[in-house]
Formats: C-alpha cells, structure tokens, sequence
C-alpha cells in the first residue's frame, strides 16, 4: 500500500481536519482490513478528534456534553467500532478511557462498547487499584463497569442499552478487580436491578452491602428501595430506619421521598405531608431548588404544610426503624454475651455466648462511643442466613453471670514463663502488665475452649487490682 495514504492521514489529523483523514483512511482499509497499521492509524484519527471535543467538557464543572456534542462524539466511537479492534489492545487503555473520566455515563455508543466488550476488554493491570498519596484510588476496571450502571440509571429509559451486559460486567469487576472497596458494586448492581423490576434479585445484592454497612443511610435506602413496590411496611420500615442513621441532613431527602409517596399510597396524607415537610426543610436550609419529581407531590392536592405540626413524625421515624431489621436479614435472632477480647485492627470485637459459640463484630454496631471495653455485656441482634451469623445491633445491658461465666476474687499467681493463675483460671501474659505474684484480684472469667489442648477450661478476660483489704 502506498505511503502516500499514510502522510495524507497524518497531515489531515495534524490540520484537525478529522473527518477528511477518516474519510481518506477507511476508503483504504476496506480494501485492506488485515492492515493493522492503517488500523492503528485511523483509531488515533478517531481519539484526536474525540478528545478536541471532550478537552473543553472535561474542563467544565459539570463535565456535561451538550446533544451536538454527544451525537460527535458518538459517531467517532461508531467510527472505532467498524475498526474491529481485537480486545484487549493497547489502542483501548487508560489513555482512552480518560476521555471519558467523570462523564462517559452520557455517551450511549461509549457505554454499548464497554458492554459489547464486556471482561475481555481488561488486561491484569486493569484490574488493579491505583495507589496514590491520599490512598487507593479505583481500578479502571471498577471505574469503567460503574460508568455503565450510571447510564444505565440515567437513560434505560431514552437508549438502547443490556442490562443483562452491564450486570454481567459489574459482576466480574466484582469477582475479579483487586479493589479493596467494592461495595458500590453491590450498590450498583441493586440499583440497576430495581429500575428494572428484578427486586428479588435486587434484594440480595442490598442486603450484601447492607451487612458491611449498617450504619449507613444510603445502605438502608438500598434495601428500601427493593421493597417499595412489594412489601410497603418493609420499605417504610427500612427508610425509617435510613434516616435514623443518616449522617447529615441531606442524605434523607430520597427517604423523605420515599415515605412521602409510600404514606400517600396508604392514604396516610397526614404523614405524607409531614415527610414532604422534613424534605422541604433541608432544601429550604441548603439554599438549593426543589427537584421536579420533588415538586411534583407538593402540588398533589393532599399536601398539608401545617401537618407536621399535628403529627410527632419524629416518633413515628423511630416506632417504624423498630421493624426495620427483620427485613434485613432471612432469620433475626437476639443473644446475649460478653465481649471478650477486642481485634487487633481496632475496628471490631469478639463476644463470648457460650461454649464454642463466639461472634465477631464491626466498631459501627455498637450503639455507644468507640469499643466496648471487655467484660461488657451486650444484647446483640443477630442475623441469620443459615450459613453465618451477622451482629447487627449491638446494645449495653446490665452485667450478668451464669455457669460459664463468673466474676472470682483471689490471689494471682504469676508463672516466671509470664502467664497466670486466679484459682483454677488461666490469665494470659497480656493482661498482667504491672500485677505483682500473691496479689488480691478481682476477674472475670469464662468457661472457653483451650486452643492448644482443644478442651475446655477456666479463662480469665479481664482483671482487675482488688478494692478490697485482706
């Protein structure tokens, strides 16, 4: 082939004269479609002038196209498509995909080929999260795959879009990227589900997230929103309860949304105007315009702005949380036991139930400040799958004993090799720092599992310098 095609290329690309060099170049490659030079060539045509448009939308605060802008965009990414480029391929990498870094969910020709292409499109470095100095930023695996649930989410409605691909793709990035943060995968995956009717399928995509974060808002919101059309008093439930942990006032405006629409389907217009209310009241306090579909029920002929204060909806947030938990998991159940040890992370801590019965949990299920200290003895809500056990809720109550459980006063007697004894109950190393052999104390101890013998014996997990004289 003559190189004279090639300089033509070249120097029409240079001019930003793209669609001429396309034009020029493609005429040849359909003669020649095995010609992976011309192919290259004409793929960087189609970036140069895709990034002469997205240079001045990725400087805007928005980073949003107008339609002119898209509908160029898209036809260059059509432009690509008739290249069939074979995947993965070094034309198609992070150099690309950053054209479309904060705005590729508005491109529908740029979202059916991350699904057309699905996991074959990623390389093993694709898969891996960047490391910066403000921590781990997302792979472009993760990033990519949560740009198609965002289109989807947007406009299912308007394009032409697989639901079945994005999931799919979500799914792998799930399975697959070295992220160590892939929640909102989860997250995306129970959206894309529930715009789309699959709420069963939805559900337990909300209840995973829902497990590693129980004292998140939008976690609770989540599984709301898998409700909503089924099961009413779930969803009022579960939103109830998302607005009890909302960190900020903002994140329950779509719980007031919610509850708003859920109690005027009930006919329970006094408690639909209070939730509009609260709704408005954050709006109002943020200084920000009302949305449309927010709008729109204000105008319903029911809306009572003066209900709010014939109502305690406070009260009423909390009686529904109540509920809220059952739906969170297949079987509730409710212990009582006493933490134990504490994990060496910092971020959660064991309770002892009984006899080769031991749960772990999160810091964030702890309803009081930090860790429990041990020796605490705590009611804990307990989920049930049939496979593991999940502490929900964790709540202080009086301390108790029992026949595996007991507070003992004695005298401590230190081994030189560094470990213990009150009476018959093993003290570990780790807790005698600055006791003293003979001592008076008072511990508690549990009747636990050895882990070197495997039998059961007296352990002590907390100790104490006697008050008493003796």
């Amino acid at each position: 082939m003559s190189s004279e095609v090639f300089a033509q290329i070249r120097e029409l690309k240079q001019q930003g004269n793209f669609v001429d060099a396309w034009n020029c170049g493609y005429m040849a490659f359909q003669n020649e479609p095995q010609n992976t030079y011309l192919r290259t060539s004409l793929f960087w045509v189609c970036y140069a002038a895709i990034k002469a448009i997205q240079d001045p939308i990725l400087a805007r605060q928005s980073k949003a196209p107008n339609v002119n802008e898209q509908e160029i965009v898209n036809s260059w990414i059509n432009c690509i498509g008739q290249l069939n480029l074979t995947v993965p391929c070094e034309e198609l990498d992070f150099r690309f995909f950053n054209l479309f870094k904060g705005c590729g969910e508005h491109y529908q020709s740029y979202i059916q080929m991350l699904t057309y292409y699905g996991s074959n499109l990623y390389q093993p470095a694709d898969l891996k999260p960047y490391k910066t100095e403000k921590g781990e930023y997302p792979s472009l695996l993760v990033r990519l795959s949560r740009q198609t649930s965002k289109a989807w989410l947007q406009h299912h409605k308007q394009w032409d879009l697989n639901l079945d691909g994005i999931l799919n793709l979500l799914n792998y990035a799930l399975n697959n990227a070295l992220d160590r943060n892939k929640t909102w995968l989860q997250f995306d995956i129970s959206k894309c589900l529930v715009s789309a009717g699959r709420y069963d399928e939805a559900r337990e995509s909300a209840l995973s997230v829902l497990r590693q974060k129980m004292s998140e808002s939008w976690a609770w919101g989540a599984l709301a929103d898998t409700y909503i059309s089924q099961e009413p008093k779930a969803a009022i439930a579960c939103y109830s309860k998302a607005i009890l942990e909302a960190h900020e006032p903002p994140f329950c405006i779509p719980m007031f949304y919610g509850l708003a629409q859920l109690f005027a389907n009930k006919q329970e217009f006094d408690f639909a105007s209070a939730a509009l209310s609260k709704l408005i009241e954050i709006y109002n306090a943020n200084g920000w315009q009302i949305k449309p579909e927010h709008e729109e029920l204000i105008q319903q002929g029911w809306f009572d702005a003066s209900a709010i204060e014939s109502v305690n909806f406070n009260e009423v947030i909390k009686t529904r949380a109540n509920d809220a938990l059952q739906y969170a998991t297949k079987k509730l159940e409710v212990a009582v036991g006493i933490v134990d040890s504490h994990h060496r992370s910092g971020k959660g801590f064991s309770i002892y139930l009984d006899l080769n019965k031991k749960v772990s949990a999160r810091k964030g299920v702890f309803f009081g400040k930090g860790l429990p200290e041990v020796g605490t003895w705590l009611e804990l809500k307990i989920a049930n799958d049939g496979q593991q056990l999940d502490v929900m809720e964790a709540h202080k109550v009086e301390p108790k004993q029992s026949e595996r459980v007991k507070l003992i006063e004695g005298t401590l007697k230190l081994n030189p090799k560094g470990f213990g004894f009150v009476d018959d109950a093993f003290v570990a190393p780790y807790l005698l720092n600055g006791f003293n052999d003979q001592e008076h104390v008072e511990a508690t101890k549990i009747w636990d599992k050895d882990p070197k013998k495997g039998t059961p014996s007296w352990r002590v997990i907390k100790i104490v310098k006697s008050q008493s004289t003796h």
